[in-house]
């Protein structure tokens, strides 16, 4: 994805990117995180941020987004025990 910049400092919000591209759907801007995904999968390589996406180019960078993914993922994984829990003893 071209339109994005090298390092965590330069983030673009995924409605900024949506715009660039004409393919904004309200703010949600569903289409623009598929195609960051996509782009992940093809071998980009792609971080986000609260300030948005970026390209991780960088040790430092690929490191904190790692950890940031790491957490995000225990996070649900406890929301799914709880569900499961909570679904069993309502």
């Amino acid at each position: 994805m071209h339109y994005l910049q090298p390092g965590r400092a330069n983030a673009r919000t995924a409605r900024i990117i949506a715009v660039h591209f004409h393919c904004s759907d309200g703010g949600v801007e569903v289409p623009i995180r598929g195609v960051i995904r996509q782009a992940i999968e093809d071998g980009e390589l792609i971080g986000s941020c609260r300030q948005g996406f970026y390209i991780i180019d960088d040790a430092q960078d690929f490191r904190r987004y790692i950890r940031s993914l790491e957490s995000r993922r225990r996070k649900i994984a406890r929301r799914i025990t709880n569900l499961n829990r909570n679904w069993q003893n309502p």
